[in-house]
């Protein structure tokens, strides 16, 4: 996919959404996890962007990963985690609270 944007301008949520035809929402929740890359101009707490290569990148290697027939869409590429531990009982659940820090993910970075 080819974008027509200058490729010198960067991208807002609204725009990316509306090439990927999924919603804002998606969009910020999916940059928030590291899951598409982005940038926050001066800070944490900045307007999200986007660089239109590093979209078009990262669409093209989810094209890639994709395979066709299964569930999720993707190449597992680490084995699940064990349900229950060797007394039978459910291995403990991961929080998906945010830490305090808010670290931000690695496929976001700031442009101070």
């Amino acid at each position: 996919m080819r974008f027509d944007a200058d490729s010198s301008a960067l991208m807002r949520p609204n725009d990316v959404a509306r090439v990927l035809a999924v919603s804002r929402a998606w969009v910020y929740e999916a940059a928030r996890t590291g899951r598409i890359p982005s940038v926050r101009i001066g800070g944490d707490d900045g307007p999200l962007r986007f660089v239109p290569e590093d979209i078009e990148r990262w669409l093209d290697e989810q094209r890639a990963q994709w395979t066709p027939g299964s569930r999720s869409g993707r190449r597992r590429t680490e084995p699940e985690p064990p349900a229950a531990d060797a007394r039978g009982q459910a291995a403990p659940r991961r929080s998906r609270a945010t830490p305090p820090d808010r670290q931000r993910p690695p496929g976001q970075q700031s442009l101070l």
